[in-house]
């Protein structure tokens, strides 16, 4: 039987994954039902940092925010590189991450700096396993995202990967749209990471050398 503890992190992780009543349901349930967007812990990609430390303070996360640049300090880091200057003086008057823990929760927040504030590039999160296998972690991830794009075989640790519009990638790292991985790692923590994937950074470095005036790179001969 499952202490209070442990019982507590389950629901906490089923939540996180966007259903607390998908363990009542078997897999081949969850795999008729339709894929819901990307998200951990209700983050998304593009969110806002008011919007997530609104989120968060809602849901009773306990919150660390850590500084970063702002756009406009951005773009004159971006103009003192071109220059070949120095940028180390720049001030950290945006936020660069925000670490929120609850319970036996964990989640970090990774933000770039944009016009309107600061937008969501990475989510992470991790949760005990809760004494559930790999296999009805499994399930439950399927219910609300859908059949996974990528995943180990069902003989290895969880291994999942989620990609979005259709992409085939093989590997939330590398993948052009947004995308997710789960795992089980060798502790026996279920881990999450949401990308924004490399067409969002692409078209954000873009922005930022036409707002230092600098124009777009060059593309490749390849």
């Amino acid at each position: 039987m499952m202490t209070r503890i442990t019982a507590t992190a389950a629901l906490a992780l089923l939540a996180a994954c966007g259903s607390a009543s998908v363990a009542e349901q078997d897999a081949s349930a969850q795999t008729r039902v339709a894929a819901k967007p990307l998200t951990i812990a209700g983050m998304r990609i593009g969110m806002l940092a008011s919007e997530v430390q609104a989120a968060l303070a809602r849901d009773g996360w306990k919150v660390e925010t850590f500084p970063g640049h702002d756009w406009a300090t951005a773009v004159e880091e971006q103009k003192r590189q071109q220059r070949g200057a120095s940028s180390f003086d720049l001030p950290r008057t945006g936020i660069a991450t925000i670490q929120a823990g609850k319970g036996d929760e964990a989640l970090i927040v990774e933000f770039r700096p944009v016009p309107s504030g600061a937008e969501v590039k990475v989510v992470k999160y991790e949760a005990p396993m809760a004494g559930r296998t790999g296999a009805h972690l499994r399930a439950q991830l399927t219910q609300r995202y859908g059949a996974p794009t990528h995943a180990a075989s069902p003989q290895l640790p969880l291994d999942l990967t989620w990609c979005s519009a259709g992409e085939p990638c093989r590997s939330a790292y590398g993948a052009a749209k947004p995308a997710l991985r789960a795992q089980e790692d060798v502790y026996h923590k279920a881990r999450l990471i949401l990308m924004a994937g490399g067409d969002t950074e692409r078209a954000w470095q873009a922005q930022l050398q036409r707002a230092a005036g600098g124009g777009a790179s060059a593309k490749s001969s390849f």
